[in-house]
């Protein structure tokens, strides 16, 4: 494809491919009408002028999706990746749009949501979400309606409100490396004017690694309760309470060594023939290149265990007003508090130091660090909609409050650092108003325009010091790599406007075109240990054109969703990582364009079987990028055309079949193939030549990229069986089939590299009672 996406003939083809369709089978079905609620009220996905995928309960069930981490190539260039060595910590991509610093100064450019309720950091914000109804991923800037921080798009998981009936579904699973499974949903009768539901969801697996040196790595011990309180206050006011709790105490994923190279060179080179070749030789046996079995970690003295832990707890309040059958109004407050920690060991090794010259001269060889979190939420939201006449709207205000702070630890004596101990928080305040309306002012058009205000204060502390042990007290917060307490504050502003044309062709087929500017927040880089820390990094802006077609065929059996989009970023937030240290850099580089072109595809074959599937395809490209040059000197230049953007796989797709294999006489024998693909990409923005006139600062093509990857997951399921007063279903689960082993994340520090890998093929057993 080339680099201009002829953006009108694509959509041209795809209205004449829908003309020209052929008919399937005449006894298939027509697929369920999907309704979402991206626009702030329920709406059919055909006629919403955004680029939009809902998966509803039914298929997030048979994918077996139940938290953020799965929801990888569940739409059109749509990335998940965890955070290297960190599973609880989340790098989403859309359409390029991505952060993969995991640190709470740092926001994500996508929005996530429980319930229409931002989660403001990554941190965390892996946790299963018990009850789900459905999840819905819109994809390009979502300013107007979401706010701050969505850039790229926001993800939104909605849970499901109490029926008022008795009813509900209990289930176990049991697979290898002893995984086992808990969960139960309940719906209780109404009980006056209150009805409740409860959740609840307990796992338990050991490490796919062994360790030779500390407990397994990648175990899975996680717990989440949910419980939600509907009050039917009148016939046009309701409020609805919920609360939601997850718990995991688990082991890092392995993170092995799997380089003794990086952008800079190889240890000899950094440090000198004699010392280099001596770290090197004794590195070298811990080196590996495939997924391990086996690995050998090494947590310093003060550390512990190596863990990953988090604690989140979420109150909210849901307060609906039907004015009249015209207006309403609706009221969210939410209260979240996470506390989240890991202690990693980062070197792949579970050297302490080797002996350079044996009884004369050792060398370090510790890269350990354990972090904890504490973070604390308040948002508060009240939005006014109406339908009068040709034209809807909603109006709206938002006030968003935020409080962290992380205390970490450090012992990287592999660099000839001692311990240190790192300290910063990281404070928003911001507020927004929003309106936005569609005006079907003619038989076939309807025009959608909005705008939202923001503005925001960002303010915290930063403080690094050296300690006289791991976790010990401080020594000195004076010298080269340390920094004295330090305060700062900074306050931004923006306006993001949208605006929408769409035109129905005919009861099937809507055409749309969308203009959006998205904003993400500007911030300071706190753990950078340099008085330029109270320098703030300012926004990133982008704005985004988007053409689309969303098409309904064969009678209802087929829907056919194709989109262009075109997105000129500003001011543009690329984090680097200062060679020989932990400390992550923020800056705004320049500017970049990302195009592409996406596919969505259902297609009811017959009454029984389903095929569905996307396909994502993305061109990104830096038109400035301001940076030190690799040069002697280190002047600053453009490096952009010499640059490839990070965490941007120019493909992706994924296709499901699922259909009914036969009816038995228990019941059904149902049959899910669920295969995804992503193609390579980079961890960073890196130079495609380190020899060029104007390379950059770090980072190559070639050593700081992933291959591509896929998965292909499989669901047996024998469905319906009468038991008593209720069903059960029987399924046998497969993750990741043909046991794919190549490495997804990787740390590059200069002078060897860490990867993180994806998981070995796992299976389980389910049986699950409903009634």
């Amino acid at each position: 494809m080339p680099r201009q996406l002829p953006l009108m003939k694509a959509l041209a083809l795809a209205v004449v491919s829908i003309q020209f369709a052929e008919p399937v089978a005449a006894q298939a079905a027509a697929l369920e009408e999907v309704i979402v609620t991206a626009q702030r009220r329920a709406e059919n996905l055909q006629t919403v002028p955004i680029s939009i995928s809902a998966l509803s309960s039914d298929e997030l069930e048979m994918r077996s999706i139940e938290s953020l981490g799965d929801l990888n190539a569940v739409a059109p260039n749509v990335m998940f990746r965890q955070n290297p060595g960190a599973r609880l910590v989340s790098t989403v991509a859309i359409r390029g749009s991505v952060t993969g610093q995991p640190a709470i100064w740092m926001d994500s450019p996508v929005g996530l949501y429980l319930n229409g309720i931002y989660l403001g950091k990554t941190q965390g914000s892996v946790f299963d979400v018990v009850d789900i109804e459905r999840v819905e991923v819109l994809r390009g800037p979502q300013g107007t309606l979401f706010g701050r921080n969505t850039e790229g798009g926001a993800i939104n998981f909605i849970t499901r409100r109490p029926s008022g009936e008795f009813g509900g579904s209990a289930q176990v699973e049991a697979g290898n490396f002893d995984r086992r499974v808990g969960r139960v949903n309940l719906d209780l009768p109404q009980m006056g004017i209150a009805s409740v539901s409860l959740g609840a969801r307990k796992e338990r697996a050991d490490g796919w690694a062994r360790n030779l040196t500390g407990p397994d790595m990648g175990s899975v011990d996680t717990e989440a309760f949910r419980a939600s309180v509907l009050f039917d206050v009148s016939d046009r006011v309701t409020a609805l309470y919920d609360f939601d709790y997850s718990n995991t105490d688990q082991t890092p994923a392995p993170s092995s060594l799997f380089s003794l190279e990086g952008w800079a060179g190889t240890f000899p080179s950094v440090f000198g023939d004699f010392l280099g070749t001596a770290i090197q030789e004794a590195a070298r046996p811990y080196v590996t290149t495939s997924r391990p079995d086996v690995v050998s970690t090494n947590s310093v003295e003060g550390q512990g265990t190596l863990y990953e832990r988090s604690l989140g707890r979420s109150h909210a309040l849901t307060l609906e007003a039907e004015i009249n059958e015209n207006h309403s109004l609706k009221y969210i407050g939410a209260i979240r508090t996470v506390d989240v920690g890991d202690s990693q060991d980062i070197d792949g090794m579970p050297l302490d130091s080797i002996d350079v010259i044996p009884g004369v001269f050792s060398w370090g060889m510790a890269a350990n660090y354990n972090r904890t979190t504490e973070y604390e939420q308040v948002s508060h939201e009240l939005q006014w909609t109406a339908s009068v006449g040709a034209v809807n709207w909603v109006v709206g205000a938002y006030y968003f409050e935020d409080e962290g702070e992380t205390t970490g630890r450090q012992l990287f004596t592999l660099f000839g650092a001692g311990p240190q101990g790192v300290n910063y928080s990281a404070d928003t305040e911001a507020w927004a108003l929003f309106t936005q309306a569609d005006w079907n002012f003619a038989e076939r058009w309807t025009a959608t325009a909005g705008v939202r205000y923001t503005e925001e204060k960002r303010s915290g502390f930063s403080h690094r010091y050296t300690t006289d042990v791991f976790g010990g007290e401080l020594v000195t917060d004076q010298g080269p790599g340390l920094l004295p307490f330090t305060t700062y504050s900074a306050t931004f502003d923006d306006t993001s406007p949208m605006g929408a044309l769409a035109f129905a062709l005919n009861d099937d087929v809507n055409l749309y075109a969308r203009v959006a500017k998205g904003f993400k927040s500007g911030g300071f880089s706190s753990e950078v240990a340099d008085p330029a820390v109270s320098t703030p990094f300012e926004p990133q802006t982008s704005l985004s054109s988007e053409l689309g077609v969303k098409a309904t065929m064969l009678d209802g059996r087929a829907r056919l969703n194709v989109a262009v989009f075109n997105n000129d970023i500003s001011d543009l937030h690329i984090t680097q990582l200062l060679p020989g240290t932990t400390q992550s850099l923020v800056t705004n580089a320049g500017e970049a364009t990302y195009r592409g072109l996406e596919i969505e595809l259902a297609l009811q074959v017959t009454d029984n079987w389903r095929i569905s599937g996307n396909y994502g395809y993305l061109d990104t490209e830096f038109d400035k990028y301001l940076d030190n040059s690799f040069a002697p000197g280190r002047p600053l230049v453009d490096t952009a055309s010499n640059r490839l953007a990070p965490y941007s796989p120019e493909n992706t797709a994924s296709v499901q079949v699922m259909g009914t294999l036969f009816e038995s006489s228990l019941g059904a024998v149902e049959l899910l193939v669920d295969y995804s693909y992503t193609d390579k990409m980079y961890l960073y923005a890196v130079n495609k030549d380190l020899t060029a006139p104007n390379a950059g600062g770090s980072y190559v093509k070639g050593i700081d990229e992933v291959p591509s990857t896929q998965n292909l997951n499989a669901r047996l399921r024998l469905a319906d069986v009468a038991v008593g007063d209720g069903t059960m279903d029987f399924s046998f689960f497969v993750r990741n089939l043909t046991d794919e082993d190549k490495h997804i994340q990787m740390i590059d520090f200069s002078m060897f590299r860490n990867a993180s890998w994806q998981e070995p093929r796992s299976y389980v057993f389910t049986a699950a009672y409903n009634w």
